[in-house]
């Protein structure tokens, strides 16, 4: 079965974004990381490995979906009406507004409001299901980016910092 025109151009255009943002990661790590000195050594003391790991797969999962429209194969299953995109559109904003945040609120404070905010939006609605794993993972990622990786996450406005 043949895709639709829009639909095909919908998702070359969505193959390009993620071009678009592999390309931004490896241009950030070639000039600011390396210019800070921080895009050299090993993976626990270069704060380029992360970001280029997770470009790489990305990068892996792009071609795949390059190679299925190249195909000419249906990547898509069905249309999608407008009224089903309000909640991606929203989880989207959330994101953007905890990317603002981020800085000012600092992360212990902005991440388990972003994770409550993903489970309210997606119809979690029990508190204990919401504030147990939102504490758990926002601490356990904490955890391990600043314990593990020493990565220092942002302290926000009221300099919460853990000392693993």
């Amino acid at each position: 079965m043949a895709i639709q025109p829009t639909l095909r151009l919908a998702e070359w255009c969505t193959v390009a974004l993620f071009v678009g943002l592999i390309l931004l990661v490896f241009q950030q790590i070639a000039t600011d990381m390396a210019a800070q000195g921080i895009a050299s050594g090993g993976p626990y003391d270069n704060g380029a490995a992360y970001p280029q790991g997770v470009a790489i797969i990305l990068g892996v999962l792009v071609l795949v979906q390059a190679g299925l429209l190249v195909a000419g194969r249906k990547v898509a299953s069905e249309t999608t009406s407008w009224g089903e995109l309000v909640r991606p559109a929203a989880l989207i904003a959330l994101f953007a507004l905890y990317l603002g945040m981020l800085g000012w609120l600092g992360y212990h404070i902005a991440t388990p409001l972003m994770l409550a905010g993903v489970m309210l939006l997606c119809g979690l609605r029990r508190p204990v299901a919401i504030i147990l794993p939102t504490l758990g993972v926002s601490f356990g990622l904490a955890w391990i980016f600043e314990a593990w990786l020493k990565i220092v996450l942002p302290g926000g406005i009221f300099h919460l910092n853990i000392a693993w």
